[in-house]
């Protein structure tokens, strides 16, 4: 079986689990990826809403910070950032979604300079601002937290509430600054591909320094490599894949693997 399809039925997989509230089925389980505990159809809790419970205006809860961190750790220790490219549901949705910024790139060839220039480079480091600064900083000193008004808590938590149980639903303070960033982070995943992942994902944050020590990996022979850059080409997260080495961007999703006419890019276990 080919690893896209391996991936694909992995990640709908994991979003029927994801899902198991529709049908009552509560799992207390903190999900090692984005998503919003306050949809009535979530089976789990968001480990960035646990993180800012736990340190909630200078209160800190140590089973809310450790039970999302120990989980994130032990997911990273053995697979990096995998969870990006196998298993989370926004992920899937920017897996769809991420044909259109390639089409785009196709007719405006001048934005494919863009998306691998130093100004990309830079911006990936936004995640880790929004990680340190929103989730832990704004939430410990002052109460407010990222996700009030994160853009997949409209998407998981806000929409399926008005369709599942619209009589429970009241609009917060934050609603209107909500949908905003949700129209933002719409324009962003139709034009960038896995926008969110490069860019803010905070949970993308907390796996990506787990690539570097991580057992599992991508792997490249660079001494076999003839520099065609097909894998380059195919890369979702934009990355120098004939240079990398254990790049922390990379989501193990394998399609440098697969695109390789060499066969010198593999995972690898060590």
């Amino acid at each position: 079986m080919e690893l896209r399809i391996k991936r694909l039925l992995s990640q709908v997989f994991v979003f029927f689990i994801a899902n198991l509230g529709a049908l009552k089925i509560k799992t207390g389980f903190c999900v090692p990826f984005f998503y919003c505990h306050s949809c009535p159809a979530s089976a789990g809790a968001c480990p960035i809403k646990s993180l800012e419970s736990g340190v909630f205006k200078g209160n800190l809860d140590w089973k809310l910070i450790l039970f999302p961190i120990m989980i994130i750790g032990f997911i990273g220790v053995l697979f990096g950032r995998a969870v990006c490219g196998w298993a989370c549901p926004i992920g899937l949705l920017q897996r769809v979604t991420g044909r259109v910024p390639r089409l785009i790139k196709k007719k405006y060839p001048s934005l494919k300079k863009l998306s691998n220039s130093k100004i990309d480079k830079y911006m990936r480091y936004s995640k880790y601002f929004v990680l340190i600064f929103l989730v832990f900083i704004t939430t410990y000193f002052i109460g407010f937290m990222f996700t009030d008004i994160c853009p997949v808590g409209i998407l998981v938590g806000t929409f399926p509430t008005l369709i599942l149980n619209p009589g429970e639903y009241v609009p917060n303070v934050f609603f209107f600054a909500a949908m905003i960033v949700f129209v933002l982070f719409i324009i962003l995943i139709f034009t960038v591909e896995r926008g969110w992942c490069r860019y803010f994902c905070p949970v993308g944050a907390l796996f990506a320094p787990f690539n570097k020590v991580s057992i599992y990996h991508v792997n490249v022979d660079k001494e076999k490599c003839i520099h065609c850059n097909k894998c380059v080409d195919v890369c979702p997260m934009g990355i120098d894949v004939p240079n990398m080495h254990r790049d922390p961007e990379c989501i193990l999703c394998g399609k440098c693997v697969e695109a390789c006419p060499q066969n010198i890019i593999s995972f690898r276990r060590n």
